[in-house]
């Protein structure tokens, strides 16, 4: 599970990081466009008021001003005495020039909230046309640049404190109209003596940009998240799953069970590698099945009234193994240990393996070492040591009078509860130089009828169930018991 997580984390890590940058990247440009489109936006709004204004100042002044009722708040213009009138009902009025006119608009539309128009001069006649320094600036640029080249006008961002207003400033020329107020200030017709500009407040693109932003990052985040999660899933699927079985395919081998094997059909290197995978297997557990029929040969040729022994133990302890349902990779360690059990006879001197009378205490004390000679010469390697113990406590009872330790019951490994029934049946069936076999049934009576005390219960009624079925006498290393 560990490489798997690995794995995981380091393939999630360097694509998420692909990912997020180029993510990053891509909706940084989308939010600049977006921002600059609002702006643009904002641009062209303020153009077309502009031009409004100054289509609406072109009237006026074509028309030599305009005349408003009197009333609160619409007073006399002190820089135009004797300007107003009073018509036949008594009524007076009130004399706008282009430039009051248009400053009461501007005043008008500030009230709604909307925008704000001002005209400017670098020598107003009037200190409410006198130009803030966004103005003052732009004005010297236009006297400097002259019409033409400044008939686009200038616009920026001019900010105030936490408020901030688009502002666009347009020049504007002396036209023959403009003389009959700025006369007396040397004003000549074409020149540019003055600027309109209209600010207009960007709360709400700014709210708009906020938005965008907002909307982008949490764009971003989900389309990352979905990726990451689609990745995620078909790595899951496609590759850490394959692995995982991989994986565990070897943890089972390691654990003993050589009928593990690798079941992938995913149609690409993965199987592919599983197949090789278990090739290789196979050549392993051939290399060590031949290695285990080479040294079942040796201890037979040692003692040539046990010959078969070894083979006949291996099929009834395999019967017994399926006939109690053990899963493969205990059926796996069964057949090596029935195959091994008596490896530690080759320690064994002749004189006593081949005596052809009873052993005497001495050198019975001697020929049942070969349980702990056996654990001793397996013990070197890993691919037996699954064994070991099943090797060693073949010859205890179940009920504690066996050896080599005395255990009993539970305490005894199943695999060596399972050789000690097999291994005796047929040292009960099998000629002795000092004895003959037992007939078959007889045996199984026996073996019954120490049911519990030397042998484990279970073990035995399995066994009695098999050779009752006939199944104790299949090949061995078949499925079929």
């Amino acid at each position: 599970m560990a490489i798997r997580l690995a794995l995981a984390r380091k393939f999630l890590v360097a694509v998420g990081i692909t990912v997020f940058v180029t993510i990053g990247i891509l909706f940084f440009f989308m939010y600049e466009q977006a921002q600059k489109a609002i702006y643009d936006h904002v641009d062209r709004q303020s153009t077309a008021l502009l031009q409004q204004v100054v289509i609406t100042r072109a009237w006026i002044s074509e028309h030599e001003g305009i005349y408003i009722r009197q009333a609160p708040g619409v007073e006399p213009n002190p820089y135009l005495p004797g300007s107003g009138i009073t018509d036949k009902e008594g009524r007076d009025y009130v004399f706008h020039n282009p430039a009051l006119a248009i400053r009461k608009l501007s005043e008008y539309a500030q009230r709604k909230g909307l925008y704000r128009f001002h005209l400017s001069s670098l020598k107003p006649l009037n200190p409410a046309n006198k130009p803030t320094p966004f103005e003052s600036e732009a004005l010297r640029q236009f006297e400097r640049r002259g019409f033409t080249a400044s008939r686009d006008g200038i616009a920026g961002i001019v900010r105030d404190g936490d408020h901030a207003a688009y502002q666009r400033i347009i020049p504007l020329v002396v036209e023959k109209s403009c003389l009959t107020c700025h006369l007396q200030q040397g004003y000549k017709v074409g020149e540019v003596r003055g600027g309109l500009s209209v600010a207009l407040p960007l709360q709400d693109a700014e709210r708009q940009i906020v938005k965008a932003r907002i909307l982008f990052a949490l764009a971003g985040a989900g389309i990352m998240a979905m990726v990451m999660g689609t990745l995620y899933y078909l790595l899951r699927r496609m590759v850490l799953a394959p692995v995982a079985h991989l994986h565990g395919i070897a943890g089972s081998l390691s654990a003993g069970n050589y009928t593990a094997r690798a079941t992938l059909t995913t149609g690409d290197e993965l199987e592919n590698l599983g197949t090789a995978f278990n090739t290789m297997t196979d050549q392993i557990i051939s290399g060590y099945q031949s290695a285990l029929k080479t040294l079942a040969a040796a201890v037979e040729a040692r003692d040539s009234y046990t010959r078969g022994h070894i083979d006949r133990v291996a099929r009834y302890a395999l019967g017994i193994a399926r006939e109690m349902g053990l899963p493969p990779e205990t059926v796996s360690r069964v057949e090596m240990a029935a195959i091994l059990h008596d490896i530690g006879k080759i320690g064994i001197p002749d004189a006593i393996l081949r005596k052809e009378s009873s052993l005497t205490p001495e050198e019975l004390e001697i020929m049942q070492a070969h349980s702990l000679k056996g654990m001793e010469i397996i013990s070197t390697s890993d691919f037996f040591s699954s064994v070991m113990n099943a090797i060693l406590y073949h010859h205890e009872f179940y009920d504690g009078t066996g050896y080599p330790s005395g255990l009993k019951g539970e305490e005894i490994p199943l695999v060596a509860r399972i050789i000690t029934v097999a291994d005796s049946f047929d040292a009960m069936t099998t000629d002795r130089p000092y004895r003959r076999g037992m007939p078959r049934e007889t045996a199984l009576a026996e073996i019954e009828r120490w049911k519990g005390s030397q042998f484990d219960p279970q073990v035995v009624d399995a066994f009695l169930r098999g050779m009752k079925r006939g199944g104790l006498v299949a090949k061995r290393g078949t499925e079929k018991a």
